[in-house]
């Protein structure tokens, strides 16, 4: 194990960062990178449970027998169809949002490097805004499609058997890491006052 008097950019003996180190932008752009590698977890989730989710549709689920216009098979079905291509339009949406914010970080690490110093607290917060929204839709999405796939798979599908849960267990699990309120809050000062957040460990 690693002594915290190794740790760079730690104050061992205050038991937090070091301000010079935190309000770097440079040095302080590894806390935005970790909230959008955060969020591609809950995106990867909600991916991993909506192909589950399909599988078990077309394999097993059965169609509504009470409907009035009564299908033969539940890939028939209105409301099946409507939720699993509601489901595709956003995480589709999400994952958009996430691939945008992955290339402007990657472009910040590509051309600032040799100069470090010429990042910004701005552009670095800029960045940081950016991957706010990410993590606010990301949370917002998984959370709906890791739900909402029992609505369109069925009551068998919450056994333990099947597992499906597993899949909204971790994101809301994880989810839970930071108020994602806070985001919201940041976002909307960035919105109305034209403020960016200073660096913390969750920004």
């Amino acid at each position: 194990m690693v002594p915290w008097e190794d740790a760079l950019g730690w104050d061992p003996k205050a038991e937090k960062p070091i301000d010079e180190i935190l309000n770097t932008p440079w040095a302080s752009l590894l806390l935005p990178t970790i909230q959008l590698v955060f969020s591609n977890f809950y995106l990867g989730i909600a991916l991993g449970s909506l192909d589950f989710a399909a599988k078990y549709t077309v394999e097993t689920t059965r169609p509504w027998p009470y409907g009035g216009d009564n299908k033969e098979k539940s890939t028939d079905e209105f409301y099946i169809l409507e939720r699993y291509g509601d489901f595709h339009a956003h995480l589709a949406a999400a994952e958009a949002l996430a691939d945008k914010a992955g290339l402007t970080i990657a472009e910040i690490y590509n051309t600032k490097s040799e100069n470090r110093g010429s990042l910004t607290a701005r552009a670095r917060g800029e960045v940081a805004e950016r991957v706010a929204a990410v993590k606010v839709v990301t949370t917002d999405t998984a959370l709906r499609v890791t739900s909402g796939v029992f609505e369109v798979t069925g009551a068998r599908t919450t056994s333990r058997k099947v597992s499906l849960d597993r899949f909204w267990r971790d994101v809301r699990t994880h989810t839970l890491h930071d108020p994602v309120a806070y985001k919201k809050r940041e976002l909307g000062r960035y919105k109305l006052l034209n403020e960016v957040p200073e660096a913390t460990w969750y920004t």
